[in-house]
């Protein structure tokens, strides 16, 4: 009798336990709450498809929204999506096929394969720092720091060799092999490369060596016309800041997105497919259907800031909610789109596609991760000391405990995380308001020196810092132009500091050369710089 009554103890247990570790009804209230009030919680109301599955069972699929919201067709499940930048997965699992029947060699330059580009260039990095992020190349500022405007070079029909001769003329970031940095340009290269090996194209290559083995009937690389007609429509969600707000179902308004040509989104972000198809890929890469396992292993092994080869191994902002979590992730964003593929190694594959944008993605895989398992929100990493004023920021342990953080976190993430950069240009403008120079001096050489800031950073930073001392703001402008001498936006920041300062003849000065390389760039806020140097000419004509 009490064996009886143990046995079914332990089944009643064993349900329990089934139960508490999925909750596929628990998903779908999370995604019903976010497709009604995501802006809250996820800066949109969601639109798209998710899928979760556990150990290779899928435990929960649907979608939410509308595939067109302008004809009212609904999302399905079987809706495709254009995925982004989940695209550098499928390049990257081509080149290591390629690596594994010695047609590509990752330790091998660029110049071997691409051979009409300067050597100056090719020469200087290789397939694997292409891979891992570590070229040294730019991602799209790149191009407009060449003179190539985005927005036309978005619509603007490329073919492979031309994407690349283009990429050749880049100017370097950094050092091949000294630093990551994310650059879609580097994946263009690939596939080009890709192309050049194989004589065939990208699209080929995508159907034959990964669609048709794994019987994906959604997933490719296809034409513009087809991402227009068969896709879901990418939309933009903007939050109506007025009073109006409260007369909107949403809260805001859903814009039709921009669209983008598909050659020129290449080998880096022109796949488009379907969470169910994706689900079968994930599989694939867990279980190393495409390949031998000791290149998956390869294919899968972290370098520089975690980045893999397609992948990202155990991303920070995932492991700052949830100290548990180890996972393989990447992403995708395309205007009106976003995306994400996450394999935790417990066995959980946490797939969305999102024709709506913003989406914060963190935030929507941490809380499906925790709506699948039944947990609560109890594994974030503690001790990030508030900084909402230097008082709050001090007494939580200041600068002392946000390392303690950031080296507790990098443990965990297994490659050095530093606290963002609009987070120490927080801490550098309150130890300046606080007239705690000498703390604020050293943070921004820090700030220099760990995060090689973009122009756009560094002119924030001086601007935020203009009212309380106009001469360490316009120090920070002349760093700028020192940095990024061809950005008329950098030059006019100065001449509005200097004017500021009183310096007019200086500020003069520079407002004439902002005014110059806008009118050579044809930059499109040169009515901009003109007033400004306008209105420095009647200053110093006044006095």
């Amino acid at each position: 009798m009490i064996r009886i009554m143990t046995f079914f103890i332990l089944i009643a247990l064993g349900m329990i336990q089934i139960f508490c570790s999925s909750s596929p009804e628990g998903v779908d209230e999370l995604m019903l709450h976010y497709e009604k009030n995501g802006r809250r919680k996820i800066n949109s109301p969601f639109m798209g498809a998710v899928l979760v599955a556990k150990d290779g069972e899928v435990m929960f699929k649907d979608a939410y929204g509308y595939e067109n919201r302008e004809e009212k067709i609904e999302n399905r499940v079987q809706t495709i999506f254009p995925v982004g930048s989940i695209t550098k997965q499928f390049t990257a699992m081509l080149v290591m096929q390629m690596v594994e029947d010695s047609l590509i060699r990752l330790d091998s330059s660029v110049a071997a394969y691409l051979p009409f580009l300067p050597d100056q260039f090719a020469s200087r990095i290789t397939v694997h720092q292409l891979l891992s992020h570590t070229a040294g190349l730019p991602h799209y500022e790149g191009f407009t720091e060449m003179g190539i405007n985005l927005d036309q070079f978005r619509n603007k029909v490329f073919t492979p060799r031309q994407l690349s001769t283009m990429i050749g003329n880049m100017q370097f970031r950094d050092t091949p092999g000294s630093s990551f940095y994310y650059s879609s340009p580097g994946y263009m290269l690939l596939g080009n490369i890709l192309e050049e090996v194989s004589g065939k194209s990208y699209a080929q290559l995508i159907e034959e060596n990964i669609a048709k083995p794994l019987g994906l009937k959604n997933t490719g690389f296809a034409s513009t016309d087809f991402i227009a007609s068969k896709t879901a429509r990418g939309h933009r969600f903007i939050e109506d800041e007025s009073f109006m707000m409260l007369f909107k179902k949403y809260g805001g308004d859903f814009k039709p997105s921009r669209s983008r040509d598909q050659s020129n989104k290449y080998a880096t972000g022109g796949i488009h497919s379907t969470v169910e198809d994706l689900f079968v890929w994930s599989e694939a890469i867990r279980n190393s259907t495409l390949l031998q396992p000791e290149t998956t292993k390869r294919m899968l092994t972290p370098n520089k800031e975690g980045y893999c080869y397609g992948w990202l191994r155990n991303w920070d902002e995932i492991v700052e909610r949830n100290t548990k979590a180890k996972i393989y992730i990447h992403g995708g964003a395309l205007s009106g789109h976003r995306s994400s593929i996450a394999l935790f190694d417990d066995g959980t594959t946490i797939i969305y596609l999102a024709n709506v944008t913003p989406v914060k993605e963190t935030e929507l895989i941490h809380q499906l991760y925790l709506a699948a398992h039944n947990l609560k929100d109890e594994y974030r990493l503690q001790g990030y000391p508030d900084r909402g004023s230097l008082e709050e920021f001090e007494s939580g342990g200041g600068l002392q405990a946000l390392k303690a953080y950031f080296d507790q976190l990098s443990e965990l993430s297994g490659y050095p995380v530093l606290p963002s950069e609009s987070s120490i240009a927080h801490l550098i403008t309150m130890h300046y308001e606080a007239e705690k120079d000498a703390v604020a001096d050293s943070l921004s050489h820090f700030f220099f020196m760990a995060y090689n800031p973009s122009q756009n950073a560094i002119n924030r930073l001086g601007y935020r810092i203009l009212e309380r001392n106009c001469e360490i703001a316009v120090s920070f402008f002349e760093k700028n132009i020192t940095l990024y001498p061809d950005s008329p936006n950098a030059w006019d920041s100065q001449a509005e500091g200097l004017l500021k300062c009183e310096r007019y003849q200086d500020a003069y000065q520079s407002a004439q050369r902002a005014v110059s390389l806008a009118k050579d760039q044809k930059d499109g806020s040169l009515s901009i710089f003109e007033e400004r140097l306008t209105q420095i000419k009647n200053i110093l004509e006044g006095r």
